[in-house]
């Protein structure tokens, strides 16, 4: 008879450990997290690196503990036509595809499994259907395997999306349905880690669906569930650590070649505004309203200094139309204001010709005195954000749902918008906080307090503990 096998804390660092997503080492939220995650790993609980092994559609680099495999890339063809067919349905040739598709990623999935002999798996964003195809075909690795009275490493699921909070995902057709209670994430699921408090009451009716299915899974994820937020640590100590000079402002003017910009416009840098949309192109993002917010601000009756914004988007765009979307959008504004200058640019322009790395540039934007947008209507949390506050950088945020019930309490200092309009008040207000230095000092000292005591990534440790170490479903 195979019996459950749990962990005790003192067998952590001894197991082998898997992590499963659709990519990793870009600047997308997840990955971000699944990095924190490895560090917490590493340092907080002694779990040796050979002992952490990833499996993956597309990765950044070459590392010899990723497995990168394109039929688990959200960007896979199949598991696009799933997405694109969520509301009218699959059928006929599409449900073969997507069947043998499925079959395919199940065997990655039982083949890397079983040549790293994981113990414990770590899957990020099973839980919505933009990753149909691995938390499905996960979810029949188990299936099967249990079947056959075989052990299979613990599921933990990190819920950092799902497709009960986004409304692209409210109306899936009939056989998108029974696939979402298949698999996505489906019953397997022996320990869900939220990253906000809003998500399990959202996912309660989800969970009673598949209690119906198989009474006691309820029960069971409501004991082994918890809520840990995106950390940070500080990118600087203290707000004095942005007057050292560490080269960084210098190499992004020269190796984004700002002055020639600038000088093809009859500007200078001193004429010129920074500010750092820290986030990749994606619709929910709002950098449409930023680039508006921008246009404001120059326009603004006290903006007496700031002839140009230098408006930087950090992130890589997704593979949509959404750059396009926003280079059409930007034009327009420009003949909207012809006597104003906004340079949209993108970094991911420029990955050719500098070495400075995504995580670098809110601090780079904060020593050249500049700001920061966040204007995303809807956010898991907001790993982007925690970055800005931690380089000594300000934004300008929408308040977004998880922001009012999750962040909003520990007292951040930064500028905050309830709806999205943009008025006289809050303009000026922006353009006190980025003239005056010591405005920015106490704020930065202030939030720099906040994340060393709430939200530095030792307090993840104690959440992957639990996690592991919680009793089982199954095998």
């Amino acid at each position: 008879m195979v019996v459950k096998r749990e962990f005790k804390k003192k067998e952590i660092p001894r197991l082998n450990y898997g992590i499963i997503h659709s990519q990793s080492g870009f600047s997308d939220g997840v990955s971000i997290v699944m990095g924190q995650i490895e560090e917490v790993l590493l340092n907080n609980l002694k779990i040796p690196k050979k002992n952490i092994n990833y499996l993956v559609g597309n990765s950044s680099g070459n590392s010899s503990n990723v497995t990168e495999k394109k039929i688990l890339w959200d960007q896979n063809k199949v598991n696009r036509e799933m997405v694109v067919s969520y509301e009218r349905g699959l059928g006929g040739a599409k449900s073969e595809r997507v069947e043998k598709a499925i079959a395919e990623a199940k065997e990655t999935i039982e083949q890397w499994i079983k040549k790293n002999k994981i113990d414990v798996l770590i899957v990020h964003n099973s839980s919505i259907p933009i990753n149909f195809l691995y938390s499905i075909a996960l979810s029949r690795y188990y299936r099967d395997s249990i079947r056959k009275r075989k052990k299979t490493p613990k599921y933990v699921l990190w819920w950092h999306d799902s497709h009960l909070e986004r409304k692209f995902y409210l109306n899936p057709s009939r056989d998108i349905r029974n696939y979402l209670l298949e698999g996505v994430p489906g019953r397997f699921v022996e320990y869900i880690v939220f990253i906000n408090k809003l998500q399990f009451s959202n996912a309660q009716k989800y969970f009673e669906k598949i209690n119906q299915r198989y009474p006691g899974f309820y029960d069971h994820i409501s004991l082994n569930s918890d809520v840990a937020y995106n950390t940070s640590e500080r990118f600087i100590k203290s707000f004095g650590d942005l007057d050292k000079d560490d080269g960084k402002p210098k190499q992004l003017i020269e190796d984004f070649n700002i002055k020639t910009l600038l000088k093809n416009s009859k500007l200078k840098l001193k004429d010129t505004l920074f500010c750092l949309q820290h986030t990749r192109m994606i619709n929910r993002k709002r950098i449409d309203f930023a680039l508006k917010y921008c246009y404001e601000l120059l326009s603004c009756s006290q903006n007496k200094r700031y002839k140009a914004v230098y408006f930087l988007v950090s992130g890589q765009s997704n593979g949509d139309s959404s750059r396009r979307k926003l280079e059409n959008y930007s034009k327009k504004l420009a003949k909207q204001y012809p006597d104003k200058k906004v340079f949209l640019v993108f970094a991911e322009d420029y990955c050719s010709k500098t070495n400075l790395l995504f995580e670098e540039y809110p601090k780079i934007f904060a020593q050249l005195g500049g700001f920061s947008t966040y204007f995303s209507d809807v956010e898991g949390f907001g790993n982007n954000l925690l970055e800005v506050l931690a380089s000594g950088l300000i934004p300008v945020i929408y308040k977004y749902p998880v922001f009012k019930t999750d962040i909003e309490h520990y007292g951040f200092k930064l500028l905050a918008l309830d709806e999205y309009k943009i008025d006289e008040e809050n303009l000026v207000e922006t353009l006190k906080i980025i003239r005056s230095k010591n405005i920015k000092k106490k704020m930065v000292e202030t939030n720099l307090k906040i994340l060393k005591k709430h939200f530095p990534h030792k307090v993840m440790a104690v959440k992957l503990i639990k996690a592991i170490t919680k009793e089982r479903l199954h095998i």
